[in-house]
């Protein structure tokens, strides 16, 4: 049901993030047979091979090209490490996909062409260094998604740079997200669900990281576990993710990596999460969530387990369908919690993605996981209409960083409009958003908030206008 849904989510930035259409299985709800341009479809490759559409030709080929104009800060969010810096420009990106019974191999090569100009915006620094709205200074891949998956009796494994998603969420997950752009990882699990009975299946799979190296020119490494089970109208899921290595007086190797998981060596120097989740799809009009994730940090000499509730992150929501007896108009909205415990300074407490030893849980300098970060969270309220050939939805969102890092805390409002239609071959998109900053790089003071004054640079405000047009040529 999860990784079968690509849901309502054309408000996300739609095709710029699509290097794939995904597909749709017969047995899906009405729900998700609705036409998609959603993020999270893109990882879904990585999850679940078999597509329909995919198994009846040998060779895929599509080209999708986007322009876009940034009024300030940098933009945009879960798009495989593409952001939109200040300035103008365009992307241009082919996607190439081979299948066979036994074999997939994908590729996609981009080209980008920017006129970037300089933004005036306050340093951030530690973990709200690796924020979407810093300016980044890495070069994205000249190729994404490139890798191969071999399959055999329902087992698959691979080796490629694929971005990830995992949760029941589309625009925020605690452990796996496409934020960031994908890193090169090894992995294995089942191709797809497993019945185990009528009502009852099981996916899983496992990956390693290659060797990712931090600020401090040391190698750390990601090792990932994800298990889904679907019963009747109920999914569950379960994640346990260990960042290791990172230490320079600590031998650690990939294989070492690989291994974390079963046999725990040197665990209490690692960073851990373990993320769980339930989703139930009811009556196939509404669907509602709840994502809880246990961060797990070394404190000397108490044991860590003891701890894990007082930074418990969690991320809920629901997505509703036939609104007035109209099966086309789609309402949903999600809350994402990361807030480190108000008893931080008291007790031993976990905080979200805040080592730098493993660059603040970022891949070239933006975040794998909940793009609000560290000390956050994150409100998302959505409204659309959604027909077979055509779209429109309309979201906003409220997202504060470092809550409790400092009074007041950055506050940003978000509101965007994205407009999709289909005809074709081809899917054009249109996406715009307004977006407002208070306290931007925590310039202001408890002072300002009762003055209701704000220091230079703590008020930012960017526009943004992306334009896609995207064309399945084979």
């Amino acid at each position: 049901m999860l990784f079968n849904k690509i849901v309502y989510n054309g408000l996300f930035l739609t095709l710029i993030g699509m290097e794939a259409m995904m597909s749709q299985n017969s047995n899906i709800t009405n729900y998700r047979k609705m036409t998609q341009t959603s993020h999270s479809s893109l990882s879904r490759q990585l999850i679940h091979y078999g597509q329909d559409q995919n198994k009846k030709k040998t060779i895929s080929l599509s080209y999708k090209q986007s322009f876009y104009i940034n009024t300030n800060l940098p933009n945009l969010e879960n798009n495989n490490g593409i952001y939109l810096p200040k300035g103008y420009g365009s992307y241009s990106l082919i996607k190439f996909e081979y299948f066979s019974k036994y074999i997939y191999i994908s590729t996609s090569p981009i080209i980008k062409r920017n006129m970037v100009f300089k933004s005036k915006q306050n340093p951030k620094k530690g973990q709200f260094s690796v924020l979407n709205d810093v300016v980044n200074n890495f070069n994205t891949s000249l190729f994404k998604n490139n890798g191969i998956q071999f399959h055999y009796k329902g087992l698959s494994v691979g080796y490629g740079n694929w971005n990830m998603w995992w949760g029941p969420g589309i625009h925020n997950s605690i452990v796996m997200t496409n934020n960031s752009e994908g890193f090169y990882h090894n992995f294995i699990g089942t191709t797809d669900f497993v019945n185990l009975t009528k009502n009852l299946s099981v996916n899983f799979k496992y990956i390693t990281s290659d060797a990712i190296l931090n600020n401090l020119s040391q190698k750390f490494y990601l090792s990932s576990l994800f298990i889904n089970i679907k019963y009747k109208f109920l999914d569950f899921g379960y994640s346990r993710n260990i960042l290791s290595g990172g230490y320079p007086d600590i031998k650690w190797s990939k294989k070492d990596a690989f291994s974390s998981i079963i046999n725990n060596k040197n665990l209490i120097y690692w960073d851990t999460i373990d993320d769980y989740y339930i989703l139930a799809n009811i009556q196939e009009e509404m669907e509602i969530f709840l994502e809880i994730g246990l961060p797990n940090r070394s404190f000397g000499v108490h044991n860590p387990a003891f701890f894990q509730d007082h930074s418990r992150g969690i991320n809920l929501g629901f997505r509703k369908k036939d609104i007035f007896n109209n099966e086309n108009i789609i309402i949903g909205a999600e809350y994402l919690k990361l807030i480190q415990s108000l008893y931080y300074n008291i007790l031993p407490s976990s905080n979200w993605y805040d080592n730098k030893k493993y660059n603040y849980s970022s891949y070239k300098n933006r975040r794998w996981a909940a793009h609000s970060g560290s000390d956050s969270d994150d409100l998302l309220l959505y409204l659309g209409y959604l027909k077979k050939s055509s779209s429109i939805l309309y979201g906003i969102n409220i997202e504060r960083h470092g809550i409790t890092y400092k009074f007041p805390p950055e506050v940003k409002i978000e509101s965007r409009i994205s407009i999709n239609y289909k005809f074709e071959n081809f899917n054009i998109s249109l996406y715009l958003e307004s977006e407002y900053f208070e306290h931007y790089g925590f310039v202001d003071n408890s002072q300002n908030v009762w003055n209701q004054s704000f220091e230079n640079g703590s008020i930012q405000r960017t526009n943004s206008i992306l334009f896609t047009i995207f064309k399945q040529i084979l």
